[in-house]
């Protein structure tokens, strides 16, 4: 028998128990059999070992939760279903998806998830997995075959596994937020009532460079001529966007070429389908308000992910991806 490479510890580690059950030697098993299919894998060919027993543990989990009806994986179904009227992003569920069952589709998401990084700290590289990648498809069909030979033997484990082992719930439990939009007879502050004169009611602003926005400040918003008045820190910065709004004024940099408006000088279609979707999986790269406005008033077309198929992914899910990548900077200030 070839010697397991995930020991009970680890299996203790992500249901965050320290006492062992009498299921938990089952799903331990179950964990190292997975082992290889993921070393088989062109998803894993180039991954580490933590990583590959990283997803070894996860599907095992999900099997568990499958059977048990209940730990981090339900919790994740259940909240994602009160947010968006579907079990899951990216994937369209037939009558064929059953929520009290395994689902190849379910397995293609955790993978998805796996696969996919955002930034913890902001010189960290951005991973965006395919959720479409053939491999990821052929790996996850793979992995459900095995699953469903074992359903009807797998144990049911009495204790939820933790809450947090898919993804943070806390993401899902934000509410979706109105835009801080204006309404008649609404009492403004100056500075977006002078952008709106300006622009004659138009809450968005654009300008190419620091000078040009300088010159607004000065001429028309009738700020202090001075340096240190003016948004320095722009200095060096390009393609700014204003947006007048019930809450303020919001100023965001290197972001109007992404606007497809045409009051916009610096609209560019091929930069925005090409770098666009920083905006939805960089943290701080555009305020969100701004980017939900732009996606609300049918402003940001050209947004795409870097991957075939990558536009109607990320327009179809634009929510649940910024929510998952932008983290506190969703509906953040």
């Amino acid at each position: 028998m070839k010697q397991a490479r995930i020991y009970m510890k680890r299996w203790l580690g992500i249901n965050e128990r320290s006492k062992q059950l009498s299921t938990d030697t089952w799903y331990l098993n179950f964990a190292n059999q997975l082992l290889s299919l993921i070393d088989e894998s062109p998803l894993y060919s180039k991954k580490f070992e933590a990583e590959k027993v990283d997803a070894a543990l996860s599907l095992a989990i999900y099997l568990q939760d499958a059977i048990a009806q209940s730990g981090g994986w339900k919790e994740f179904s259940n909240a994602y279903y009160g947010l968006y009227k579907s079990y899951l992003p990216f994937y369209t569920l037939t009558d064929e998806y059953l929520p009290d069952e395994i689902n190849v589709e379910d397995i293609s998401f955790i993978q998805w998830t796996l696969l996919s990084r955002y930034a913890i700290f902001e010189e960290d590289e951005v991973i965006i997995q395919n959720p479409h990648d053939s491999d990821l498809i052929e790996f996850s069909q793979k992995v459900y075959d095995v699953m469903d030979t074992t359903f009807e033997e797998a144990p049911i484990c009495d204790e939820p596994s933790s809450p947090i082992w898919m993804m943070g719930l806390d993401l899902l439990e934000m509410p979706l937020v109105p835009l801080p939009e204006i309404t008649p007879g609404m009492t403004l502050k100056k500075d977006v009532e002078n952008c709106l004169s300006y622009s004659k009611g138009e809450p968005l602003l654009y300008f190419t460079t620091y000078d040009e926005l300088r010159r607004f400040f000065v001429e028309e918003l009738k700020w202090e001529d001075k340096n240190e008045s003016l948004l320095p820190e722009l200095r060096d910065e390009r393609n700014f966007v204003i947006y007048a709004n019930a809450k303020g004024m919001l100023i965001a940099s290197n972001v109007s070429y992404c606007f497809c408006d045409p009051r916009n000088p610096t609209y560019n279609a091929e930069k925005a389908a090409a770098k666009g979707y920083k905006l939805f999986t960089y943290p701080g790269t555009c305020p969100f308000d701004l980017l939900k406005y732009g996606m609300a008033k049918g402003l940001l077309p050209d947004m795409q992910l870097p991957f075939p198929g990558g536009k109607e992914v990320l327009h179809d899910n634009w929510d649940f991806i910024a929510r998952y990548f932008l983290c506190e900077y969703y509906e953040g200030e």
